[in-house]
Protein backbone atom coordinates (compact mmCIF):
# COMPACT_ATOMS: atom_id res chain seq x y z
CA UNK A 1 0.00 0.00 0.00
CA UNK A 2 1.37 3.38 -0.72
CA UNK A 3 2.66 5.24 2.49
CA UNK A 4 0.52 8.45 3.31
CA UNK A 5 2.30 11.81 2.47
CA UNK A 6 1.28 15.51 3.37
CA UNK A 7 1.87 17.55 0.32
CA UNK A 8 4.44 20.47 -0.25
CA UNK A 9 2.70 22.98 1.00
CA UNK A 10 1.53 22.00 3.93
CA UNK A 11 4.93 20.72 4.85
CA UNK A 12 6.12 23.81 4.77
CA UNK A 13 3.40 25.97 5.99
CA UNK A 14 3.62 23.41 9.28
CA UNK A 15 6.70 24.32 9.62
CA UNK A 16 6.75 27.90 9.52
CA UNK A 17 3.98 28.15 11.92
CA UNK A 18 6.07 25.81 14.40
CA UNK A 19 8.64 28.47 14.28
CA UNK A 20 6.09 31.10 14.33
CA UNK A 21 4.43 29.67 18.00
CA UNK A 22 8.47 28.82 19.20
CA UNK A 23 9.30 32.75 18.13
CA UNK A 24 6.25 34.35 19.77
CA UNK A 25 6.75 31.84 22.68
CA UNK A 26 10.04 33.08 23.01
CA UNK A 27 9.43 36.76 22.19
CA UNK A 28 6.12 36.88 24.85
CA UNK A 29 8.55 35.49 27.53
CA UNK A 30 10.91 38.01 27.24
CA UNK A 31 8.58 40.64 26.66
CA UNK A 32 6.22 40.14 29.62
CA UNK A 33 9.49 39.34 31.97
CA UNK A 34 11.16 42.70 30.79
CA UNK A 35 7.49 44.56 31.37
CA UNK A 36 6.52 42.83 34.53
CA UNK A 37 10.12 44.44 35.81
CA UNK A 38 9.61 47.96 34.85
CA UNK A 39 6.55 47.59 36.20
CA UNK A 40 7.72 46.34 39.43
CA UNK A 41 10.51 48.92 39.82
CA UNK A 42 8.14 51.70 39.04
CA UNK A 43 5.76 50.39 41.40
CA UNK A 44 8.83 49.63 43.86
CA UNK A 45 9.77 53.67 43.73
CA UNK A 46 6.84 55.03 44.07
CA UNK A 47 6.30 53.02 47.14
CA UNK A 48 9.42 54.61 48.63
CA UNK A 49 8.21 57.74 47.43
CA UNK A 50 4.46 57.65 49.42
CA UNK A 51 6.34 56.02 52.42
CA UNK A 52 9.43 58.56 52.55
CA UNK A 53 6.61 61.36 52.41
CA UNK A 54 4.69 59.84 55.10
CA UNK A 55 7.92 59.41 57.58
CA UNK A 56 8.67 63.16 57.34
CA UNK A 57 5.23 64.31 57.96
CA UNK A 58 4.83 61.67 61.22
CA UNK A 59 5.67 63.70 64.84
CA UNK A 60 7.38 62.89 67.48
CA UNK A 61 6.61 61.18 70.13
CA UNK A 62 4.16 58.62 68.41
CA UNK A 63 1.30 59.09 70.61
CA UNK A 64 0.72 62.36 69.03
CA UNK A 65 -0.12 60.55 65.99
CA UNK A 66 -3.79 60.57 64.21
CA UNK A 67 -6.26 61.42 61.57
CA UNK A 68 -5.96 65.06 62.57
CA UNK A 69 -2.07 65.41 61.86
CA UNK A 70 -0.59 66.06 58.55
CA UNK A 71 0.45 62.56 59.26
CA UNK A 72 -2.49 61.23 59.47
CA UNK A 73 -4.35 63.16 56.61
CA UNK A 74 -1.81 62.27 54.10
CA UNK A 75 -2.06 59.16 55.59
CA UNK A 76 -5.76 58.48 54.83
CA UNK A 77 -5.44 60.15 51.33
CA UNK A 78 -3.60 57.42 50.60
CA UNK A 79 -5.99 55.02 51.61
CA UNK A 80 -8.45 56.40 49.92
CA UNK A 81 -5.99 55.33 46.83
CA UNK A 82 -6.95 52.18 44.81
CA UNK A 83 -3.29 51.04 45.05
CA UNK A 84 -2.42 51.35 48.77
CA UNK A 85 -3.92 48.47 50.56
CA UNK A 86 -2.57 49.90 54.13
CA UNK A 87 -0.19 51.93 56.55
CA UNK A 88 0.82 50.81 59.79
CA UNK A 89 3.21 52.55 62.17
CA UNK A 90 4.88 50.66 65.53
CA UNK A 91 6.91 52.06 68.08
CA UNK A 92 10.27 50.24 69.32
CA UNK A 93 9.10 47.77 71.28
CA UNK A 94 6.53 47.05 67.89
CA UNK A 95 3.38 47.88 69.48
CA UNK A 96 0.65 49.37 66.70
CA UNK A 97 0.94 53.08 66.99
CA UNK A 98 -1.48 54.08 64.15
CA UNK A 99 -3.02 51.91 61.05
CA UNK A 100 -4.69 52.41 57.73
CA UNK A 101 -6.99 50.16 56.20
CA UNK A 102 -4.81 47.44 57.74
CA UNK A 103 -4.89 44.32 60.62
CA UNK A 104 -1.63 42.86 60.53
CA UNK A 105 0.80 43.84 63.13
CA UNK A 106 4.43 43.59 63.23
CA UNK A 107 6.38 41.11 61.00
CA UNK A 108 9.99 40.72 59.98
CA UNK A 109 10.27 43.86 57.75
CA UNK A 110 9.24 45.78 60.74
CA UNK A 111 11.70 44.26 62.85
CA UNK A 112 14.45 44.52 61.08
CA UNK A 113 13.70 48.27 60.17
CA UNK A 114 13.82 48.69 64.30
CA UNK A 115 16.83 46.67 64.71
CA UNK A 116 19.22 47.77 61.80
CA UNK A 117 17.27 51.38 60.60
CA UNK A 118 17.08 50.02 57.08
CA UNK A 119 14.76 51.12 54.73
CA UNK A 120 13.44 47.63 52.74
CA UNK A 121 10.59 46.41 50.51
CA UNK A 122 9.46 42.57 49.75
CA UNK A 123 6.50 40.96 48.14
CA UNK A 124 3.44 38.80 49.61
CA UNK A 125 4.00 35.44 49.10
CA UNK A 126 1.20 35.42 46.34
CA UNK A 127 3.09 38.16 44.43
CA UNK A 128 -0.54 40.38 44.52
CA UNK A 129 1.33 42.64 47.87
CA UNK A 130 4.18 44.95 48.22
CA UNK A 131 5.63 45.88 51.44
CA UNK A 132 7.41 48.77 51.82
CA UNK A 133 9.38 49.51 55.21
CA UNK A 134 11.14 52.38 57.21
CA UNK A 135 12.92 53.37 60.59
CA UNK A 136 11.62 56.68 62.48
CA UNK A 137 13.96 58.54 63.33
CA UNK A 138 13.92 60.93 66.49
CA UNK A 139 17.47 62.32 65.79
CA UNK A 140 19.89 59.70 66.20
CA UNK A 141 17.32 57.51 68.15
CA UNK A 142 15.07 54.55 66.28
CA UNK A 143 11.58 56.14 67.69
CA UNK A 144 9.59 53.48 65.45
CA UNK A 145 8.74 52.14 61.58
CA UNK A 146 6.41 52.67 59.04
CA UNK A 147 5.28 49.98 56.86
CA UNK A 148 3.67 51.12 53.39
CA UNK A 149 1.16 48.11 51.58
CA UNK A 150 1.24 48.38 48.16
CA UNK A 151 -1.86 46.46 45.96
CA UNK A 152 -0.33 45.01 42.51
CA UNK A 153 -3.91 43.83 41.86
CA UNK A 154 -4.16 46.81 38.84
CA UNK A 155 -0.58 45.85 37.20
CA UNK A 156 -0.87 42.00 37.65
CA UNK A 157 -4.57 43.34 35.40
CA UNK A 158 -2.87 45.18 32.94
CA UNK A 159 -0.50 42.45 32.33
CA UNK A 160 -3.01 40.11 32.08
CA UNK A 161 -4.54 42.47 29.56
CA UNK A 162 -1.40 43.14 27.82
CA UNK A 163 -1.28 38.98 27.49
CA UNK A 164 -4.55 38.84 25.90
CA UNK A 165 -3.68 41.59 23.59
CA UNK A 166 -0.39 40.04 22.40
CA UNK A 167 -1.78 36.97 21.87
CA UNK A 168 -4.50 38.28 19.93
CA UNK A 169 -2.28 40.60 17.56
CA UNK A 170 -0.25 36.80 17.66
CA UNK A 171 -3.36 34.77 16.23
CA UNK A 172 -4.37 37.72 13.53
CA UNK A 173 -0.36 37.83 12.26
CA UNK A 174 -0.28 33.69 12.67
CA UNK A 175 -3.49 33.84 10.05
CA UNK A 176 -2.39 36.25 7.99
CA UNK A 177 1.17 35.09 7.56
CA UNK A 178 0.05 31.74 7.00
CA UNK A 179 -2.38 33.10 4.39
CA UNK A 180 0.05 35.32 2.82
CA UNK A 181 2.51 32.24 2.62
CA UNK A 182 0.28 29.79 1.49
CA UNK A 183 -0.28 31.46 -1.44
CA UNK A 184 3.26 32.88 -2.34
CA UNK A 185 4.38 29.27 -1.80
CA UNK A 186 1.59 28.10 -3.96
CA UNK A 187 2.91 30.76 -6.80
CA UNK A 188 6.20 30.51 -6.09
CA UNK A 189 7.18 26.59 -5.46
CA UNK A 190 4.02 24.72 -5.74
CA UNK A 191 2.33 25.43 -9.01
CA UNK A 192 5.87 25.26 -11.20
CA UNK A 193 6.18 22.12 -9.39
CA UNK A 194 2.97 20.73 -10.06
CA UNK A 195 3.39 22.01 -13.64
CA UNK A 196 6.89 20.12 -14.02
CA UNK A 197 4.57 16.90 -12.51
CA UNK A 198 2.22 17.41 -15.42
CA UNK A 199 4.57 17.58 -18.03
CA UNK A 200 6.48 14.17 -16.51
CA UNK A 201 3.61 12.71 -16.54
CA UNK A 202 2.81 13.85 -20.44
CA UNK A 203 6.52 12.67 -21.04
CA UNK A 204 5.69 9.26 -19.65
CA UNK A 205 2.33 9.16 -22.08
CA UNK A 206 5.09 9.61 -24.93
CA UNK A 207 4.33 12.91 -25.09
CA UNK A 208 7.35 14.86 -25.94
CA UNK A 209 6.26 18.38 -27.40
CA UNK A 210 4.92 20.17 -24.55
CA UNK A 211 7.40 22.62 -23.46
CA UNK A 212 7.54 24.67 -20.04
CA UNK A 213 7.67 28.66 -19.70
CA UNK A 214 7.86 28.59 -15.93
CA UNK A 215 8.51 32.14 -14.26
CA UNK A 216 9.70 32.58 -10.45
CA UNK A 217 13.23 32.73 -8.80
CA UNK A 218 16.31 31.01 -10.11
CA UNK A 219 16.13 28.02 -8.99
CA UNK A 220 13.02 27.25 -10.68
CA UNK A 221 13.58 28.71 -13.81
CA UNK A 222 17.17 26.75 -14.20
CA UNK A 223 14.98 23.70 -13.03
CA UNK A 224 12.41 24.69 -15.90
CA UNK A 225 15.18 25.13 -18.53
CA UNK A 226 16.76 21.82 -17.30
CA UNK A 227 13.55 20.27 -17.69
CA UNK A 228 12.80 21.59 -21.64
CA UNK A 229 16.86 20.54 -22.46
CA UNK A 230 15.79 16.88 -20.97
CA UNK A 231 12.68 16.69 -23.32
CA UNK A 232 14.59 18.06 -26.32
CA UNK A 233 16.96 15.38 -25.61
CA UNK A 234 14.56 12.44 -25.10
CA UNK A 235 12.29 13.78 -28.25
CA UNK A 236 15.89 13.18 -30.42
CA UNK A 237 16.16 10.13 -29.23
CA UNK A 238 12.81 9.01 -29.71
CA UNK A 239 12.87 10.08 -33.23
CA UNK A 240 16.42 8.16 -33.42
CA UNK A 241 14.80 4.85 -31.83
CA UNK A 242 11.53 5.33 -33.99
CA UNK A 243 13.67 5.35 -37.71
CA UNK A 244 15.71 2.31 -36.37
CA UNK A 245 12.59 0.90 -35.80
CA UNK A 246 11.09 1.59 -38.76
CA UNK A 247 14.44 0.99 -41.00
CA UNK A 248 14.31 -2.85 -38.75
CA UNK A 249 10.75 -3.40 -39.68
CA UNK A 250 11.54 -2.01 -43.71
CA UNK A 251 14.45 -4.07 -43.74
CA UNK A 252 12.31 -6.93 -42.14
CA UNK A 253 9.62 -6.49 -44.47
CA UNK A 254 12.25 -6.75 -47.27
CA UNK A 255 13.69 -10.21 -45.81
CA UNK A 256 10.23 -11.68 -45.89
CA UNK A 257 9.37 -10.66 -49.07
CA UNK A 258 13.06 -12.17 -50.46
CA UNK A 259 12.57 -15.32 -48.30
CA UNK A 260 9.18 -15.87 -49.84
CA UNK A 261 10.19 -14.80 -53.07
CA UNK A 262 13.15 -17.25 -52.97
CA UNK A 263 10.70 -19.88 -51.69
CA UNK A 264 8.48 -19.09 -54.73
CA UNK A 265 11.55 -19.10 -57.18
CA UNK A 266 12.42 -22.71 -55.42
CA UNK A 267 9.39 -24.52 -55.91
CA UNK A 268 9.05 -22.79 -59.46
CA UNK A 269 12.37 -24.29 -60.08
CA UNK A 270 11.61 -27.58 -59.05
CA UNK A 271 8.47 -27.45 -60.91
CA UNK A 272 10.43 -25.87 -64.18
CA UNK A 273 12.44 -29.54 -63.50
CA UNK A 274 9.79 -31.67 -63.42
CA UNK A 275 7.26 -29.92 -66.20
CA UNK A 276 10.73 -29.61 -68.53
CA UNK A 277 11.09 -34.09 -67.41
CA UNK A 278 7.52 -34.75 -67.80
CA UNK A 279 7.19 -32.91 -71.30
CA UNK A 280 9.95 -34.72 -72.28
CA UNK A 281 9.36 -38.08 -71.36
CA UNK A 282 5.56 -37.98 -70.87
CA UNK A 283 4.88 -35.23 -74.04
CA UNK A 284 5.94 -37.51 -77.24
CA UNK A 285 4.32 -40.86 -75.90
CA UNK A 286 1.01 -39.01 -74.77
CA UNK A 287 0.68 -37.20 -78.57
CA UNK A 288 1.17 -40.54 -79.50
CA UNK A 289 -1.62 -41.95 -77.36
CA UNK A 290 -3.80 -38.92 -78.46
CA UNK A 291 -3.17 -39.68 -82.26
CA UNK A 292 -3.54 -43.98 -82.67
CA UNK A 293 -6.97 -42.92 -80.11
CA UNK A 294 -8.30 -40.63 -82.49
CA UNK A 295 -7.33 -42.82 -85.67
CA UNK A 296 -8.95 -46.33 -83.91
CA UNK A 297 -11.68 -44.12 -83.07
CA UNK A 298 -12.81 -43.77 -86.92
CA UNK A 299 -12.45 -47.78 -87.26
CA UNK A 300 -14.57 -48.27 -84.98
CA UNK A 301 -17.33 -45.79 -85.22
CA UNK A 302 -19.82 -48.49 -85.96
CA UNK A 303 -19.34 -49.68 -81.94
CA UNK A 304 -20.55 -47.93 -79.75
CA UNK A 305 -18.73 -49.34 -76.47
CA UNK A 306 -15.64 -49.56 -77.92
CA UNK A 307 -15.63 -45.75 -79.00
CA UNK A 308 -16.56 -44.86 -75.94
CA UNK A 309 -13.60 -46.28 -74.73
CA UNK A 310 -11.39 -44.61 -77.27
CA UNK A 311 -13.44 -41.63 -75.40
CA UNK A 312 -12.34 -42.33 -72.52
CA UNK A 313 -9.04 -42.92 -73.08
CA UNK A 314 -8.67 -39.51 -75.13
CA UNK A 315 -10.09 -37.40 -72.22
CA UNK A 316 -8.04 -38.59 -69.94
CA UNK A 317 -4.92 -38.22 -72.21
CA UNK A 318 -5.92 -35.09 -73.06
CA UNK A 319 -6.05 -34.51 -69.19
CA UNK A 320 -2.37 -35.45 -68.31
CA UNK A 321 -1.58 -32.91 -71.26
CA UNK A 322 -3.84 -30.47 -69.31
CA UNK A 323 -1.35 -30.51 -66.52
CA UNK A 324 1.63 -30.80 -68.19
CA UNK A 325 1.11 -27.77 -69.96
CA UNK A 326 0.20 -26.11 -66.63
CA UNK A 327 3.29 -26.79 -65.48
CA UNK A 328 5.12 -25.48 -68.21
CA UNK A 329 2.66 -22.48 -67.84
CA UNK A 330 3.66 -21.99 -63.77
CA UNK A 331 7.36 -22.40 -64.14
CA UNK A 332 8.09 -20.45 -67.33
CA UNK A 333 5.08 -18.35 -67.62
CA UNK A 334 4.00 -17.42 -71.45
CA UNK A 335 5.28 -13.88 -72.45
CA UNK A 336 2.16 -11.13 -71.95
CA UNK A 337 0.97 -9.41 -74.91
CA UNK A 338 -0.57 -6.05 -73.43
CA UNK A 339 -3.48 -4.20 -74.90
CA UNK A 340 -5.97 -2.00 -73.81
CA UNK A 341 -9.05 -3.78 -72.97
CA UNK A 342 -12.54 -2.42 -72.13
CA UNK A 343 -13.76 -4.49 -68.90
CA UNK A 344 -17.19 -4.53 -69.83
CA UNK A 345 -17.44 -6.26 -72.99
CA UNK A 346 -14.79 -8.11 -72.26
CA UNK A 347 -16.81 -9.86 -69.37
CA UNK A 348 -19.97 -9.84 -71.10
CA UNK A 349 -18.08 -11.98 -73.85
CA UNK A 350 -16.10 -14.15 -71.33
CA UNK A 351 -19.54 -15.19 -70.05
CA UNK A 352 -21.05 -15.91 -72.79
CA UNK A 353 -18.45 -18.24 -73.77
CA UNK A 354 -18.56 -19.74 -70.59
CA UNK A 355 -22.91 -20.58 -70.62
CA UNK A 356 -22.65 -21.49 -74.15
CA UNK A 357 -20.53 -24.19 -73.07
CA UNK A 358 -22.63 -25.51 -70.68
CA UNK A 359 -20.43 -24.45 -67.10
CA UNK A 360 -23.34 -22.62 -65.71
CA UNK A 361 -26.27 -25.36 -65.29
CA UNK A 362 -28.02 -25.05 -62.00
CA UNK A 363 -26.17 -21.88 -61.43
CA UNK A 364 -27.70 -18.45 -61.42
CA UNK A 365 -25.51 -15.90 -62.93
CA UNK A 366 -25.45 -12.78 -62.18
CA UNK A 367 -23.19 -10.18 -64.47
CA UNK A 368 -23.00 -6.26 -62.60
CA UNK A 369 -20.95 -3.98 -64.99
CA UNK A 370 -20.55 -0.67 -63.75
CA UNK A 371 -20.78 2.19 -66.52
CA UNK A 372 -17.70 4.51 -67.72
CA UNK A 373 -15.41 1.80 -65.95
CA UNK A 374 -11.53 2.66 -67.33
CA UNK A 375 -9.80 0.38 -69.44
CA UNK A 376 -6.88 -1.72 -68.34
CA UNK A 377 -3.97 -2.39 -70.31
CA UNK A 378 -3.12 -6.15 -69.58
CA UNK A 379 -2.95 -9.78 -72.01
CA UNK A 380 -6.80 -10.27 -72.90
CA UNK A 381 -5.75 -14.20 -72.71
CA UNK A 382 -4.13 -13.99 -69.49
CA UNK A 383 -6.57 -12.64 -67.75
CA UNK A 384 -9.66 -14.81 -69.31
CA UNK A 385 -7.23 -17.78 -68.10
CA UNK A 386 -7.85 -15.99 -64.59
CA UNK A 387 -11.28 -15.39 -64.84
CA UNK A 388 -12.59 -18.92 -66.28
CA UNK A 389 -10.17 -20.29 -63.48
CA UNK A 390 -11.92 -18.08 -60.94
CA UNK A 391 -15.70 -18.95 -62.61
CA UNK A 392 -14.99 -23.17 -62.34
CA UNK A 393 -13.48 -22.58 -58.68
CA UNK A 394 -17.22 -21.33 -57.91
CA UNK A 395 -18.92 -23.82 -59.81
CA UNK A 396 -16.69 -26.93 -58.31
CA UNK A 397 -17.89 -24.99 -55.00
CA UNK A 398 -21.31 -25.29 -55.46
CA UNK A 399 -21.88 -29.03 -56.83
CA UNK A 400 -25.80 -28.98 -55.93
CA UNK A 401 -26.08 -25.56 -57.59
CA UNK A 402 -26.25 -21.94 -56.44
CA UNK A 403 -25.56 -18.26 -57.25
CA UNK A 404 -22.45 -16.65 -59.04
CA UNK A 405 -22.17 -13.24 -59.48
CA UNK A 406 -19.58 -11.28 -60.84
CA UNK A 407 -19.11 -7.48 -60.28
CA UNK A 408 -17.05 -4.77 -61.88
CA UNK A 409 -16.36 -1.82 -60.53
CA UNK A 410 -14.11 1.33 -60.35
CA UNK A 411 -12.32 1.38 -57.58
CA UNK A 412 -8.63 2.87 -55.55
CA UNK A 413 -5.84 0.65 -54.45
CA UNK A 414 -4.97 2.12 -51.74
CA UNK A 415 -3.04 1.33 -48.07
CA UNK A 416 -6.15 0.91 -46.22
CA UNK A 417 -8.77 -1.27 -47.31
CA UNK A 418 -12.60 -0.47 -46.48
CA UNK A 419 -14.41 -3.88 -46.22
CA UNK A 420 -18.34 -3.75 -46.98
CA UNK A 421 -20.85 -4.33 -44.14
CA UNK A 422 -21.83 -7.70 -46.27
CA UNK A 423 -17.98 -9.14 -46.08
CA UNK A 424 -17.35 -8.54 -42.16
CA UNK A 425 -18.35 -11.54 -40.97
CA UNK A 426 -15.70 -13.37 -43.93
CA UNK A 427 -12.32 -14.38 -43.50
CA UNK A 428 -9.76 -12.03 -45.83
CA UNK A 429 -6.41 -13.16 -47.30
CA UNK A 430 -4.85 -11.94 -50.00
CA UNK A 431 -1.97 -13.22 -52.40
CA UNK A 432 1.00 -12.54 -50.06
CA UNK A 433 1.45 -13.14 -46.25
CA UNK A 434 1.28 -9.23 -45.25
CA UNK A 435 -1.53 -8.54 -47.79
CA UNK A 436 -4.03 -8.22 -45.75
CA UNK A 437 -1.30 -6.04 -43.13
CA UNK A 438 -1.16 -4.42 -45.88
CA UNK A 439 -2.77 -5.96 -49.42
CA UNK A 440 -1.96 -2.66 -51.35
CA UNK A 441 1.91 -2.48 -50.12
CA UNK A 442 4.85 -2.87 -52.41
CA UNK A 443 5.33 -3.07 -54.88
CA UNK A 444 3.40 -0.11 -55.24
CA UNK A 445 5.31 2.87 -55.35
CA UNK A 446 5.07 4.85 -51.81
CA UNK A 447 2.85 7.95 -53.88
CA UNK A 448 0.65 5.97 -54.87
CA UNK A 449 -1.71 4.88 -52.18
CA UNK A 450 -4.92 5.79 -54.13
CA UNK A 451 -3.89 4.30 -57.54
CA UNK A 452 -7.42 4.29 -59.81
CA UNK A 453 -7.74 0.77 -60.39
CA UNK A 454 -10.78 -1.66 -61.80
CA UNK A 455 -12.13 -4.53 -59.12
CA UNK A 456 -13.32 -7.68 -60.47
CA UNK A 457 -15.50 -9.89 -57.98
CA UNK A 458 -16.49 -13.43 -58.57
CA UNK A 459 -18.48 -14.66 -55.39
CA UNK A 460 -20.30 -17.81 -55.22
CA UNK A 461 -22.65 -19.03 -52.74
CA UNK A 462 -20.83 -22.32 -52.00
CA UNK A 463 -19.36 -24.09 -49.34
CA UNK A 464 -16.70 -21.48 -48.37
CA UNK A 465 -12.98 -22.08 -47.07
CA UNK A 466 -12.07 -23.39 -43.73
CA UNK A 467 -9.32 -20.21 -42.23
CA UNK A 468 -6.40 -22.91 -42.30
CA UNK A 469 -7.26 -23.48 -45.94
CA UNK A 470 -7.66 -19.87 -46.64
CA UNK A 471 -4.10 -19.26 -45.35
CA UNK A 472 -2.44 -21.36 -48.35
CA UNK A 473 -4.72 -20.52 -50.76
CA UNK A 474 -2.09 -19.37 -53.30
CA UNK A 475 0.25 -21.69 -52.84
CA UNK A 476 1.35 -23.91 -55.65
CA UNK A 477 -0.33 -27.52 -55.33
CA UNK A 478 -2.05 -26.74 -52.59
CA UNK A 479 -5.87 -27.83 -53.31
CA UNK A 480 -8.65 -28.71 -51.44
CA UNK A 481 -10.80 -30.77 -54.01
CA UNK A 482 -10.33 -34.65 -54.03
CA UNK A 483 -7.68 -36.45 -55.17
CA UNK A 484 -7.74 -36.21 -59.29
CA UNK A 485 -9.82 -33.41 -59.55
CA UNK A 486 -7.52 -30.43 -59.38
CA UNK A 487 -3.57 -29.76 -59.68
CA UNK A 488 -2.96 -26.54 -56.79
CA UNK A 489 -1.55 -24.80 -59.96
CA UNK A 490 -5.16 -22.85 -60.92
CA UNK A 491 -4.72 -19.69 -58.35
CA UNK A 492 -1.05 -19.77 -58.05
CA UNK A 493 -1.10 -19.59 -61.69
CA UNK A 494 -4.11 -17.12 -61.21
CA UNK A 495 -1.96 -14.63 -58.64
CA UNK A 496 0.66 -14.71 -60.63
CA UNK A 497 -0.93 -13.45 -63.71
CA UNK A 498 -1.99 -10.50 -61.54
CA UNK A 499 1.05 -9.71 -60.11
CA UNK A 500 2.25 -9.42 -63.69
CA UNK A 501 -0.28 -6.88 -64.41
CA UNK A 502 0.50 -5.03 -61.35
CA UNK A 503 -2.95 -5.49 -59.63
CA UNK A 504 -3.28 -7.65 -56.61
CA UNK A 505 -5.66 -11.14 -56.25
CA UNK A 506 -7.39 -11.44 -52.77
CA UNK A 507 -10.24 -13.23 -50.97
CA UNK A 508 -12.94 -13.43 -48.83
CA UNK A 509 -14.41 -16.62 -47.23
CA UNK A 510 -15.93 -18.61 -44.63
CA UNK A 511 -17.00 -21.97 -43.50
CA UNK A 512 -20.43 -21.61 -44.97
CA UNK A 513 -20.88 -18.38 -46.17
CA UNK A 514 -19.21 -18.37 -49.74
CA UNK A 515 -16.35 -16.67 -51.30
CA UNK A 516 -15.29 -13.66 -52.76
CA UNK A 517 -12.68 -13.24 -55.02
CA UNK A 518 -11.26 -9.77 -55.82
CA UNK A 519 -8.95 -8.35 -58.42
CA UNK A 520 -7.48 -5.00 -58.76
CA UNK A 521 -6.55 -3.87 -62.33
CA UNK A 522 -4.43 -0.63 -62.64
CA UNK A 523 -6.37 1.72 -64.82
CA UNK A 524 -4.39 2.71 -67.75
CA UNK A 525 -3.29 6.08 -67.77
CA UNK A 526 -5.43 8.49 -70.16
CA UNK A 527 -4.36 7.52 -74.07
CA UNK A 528 -1.17 5.46 -72.60
CA UNK A 529 -0.23 2.84 -75.22
CA UNK A 530 0.11 -0.67 -73.94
Amino acid sequence: MKPFRVNLTFAILASLACLLSLTWILLSLISFKTAEKDILIQKNGEGRILLASFVNLVPFPLDRLNDATPAGSFAVRLANERAIAGLTVVNPEGWPMYRVAEREGLDAGLTRALRTGDATSSFSKDGRLLYHYAPLRDGARIAGAARLTLSLAAERDRLTRSRHLFLSYFMLDFLLLLGLGSFLLSRVVVSPIRKLLAATERITAGDYSHMLHIPGCAEIVDLSDSFNMMQLALREKQEEVAAHVRSLQKANLELQTAREETIRSEKMASVGLLAAGMAHEIGSPLSAIIGYAGIMRDEVAHDPDKADYLRRIEQEAGRIDRIVRDLLNYARPTPAENERVAIAPFLREAMEMLEHQGIFKKIVLSLSVAENLPAVCLDRHQLLQVLINLVLNARDAMPGGGRLEVIAAADVMSTAYDRSEQTRHLVSMGRRREDFGGVFRSPFPADEFAAPCVRIVVGDSGEGISPASLEKIFDPFFTTKEPGKGTGLGLSISASIIDSFGGRITVESAPGKGSRFSIWLPACPVESEP
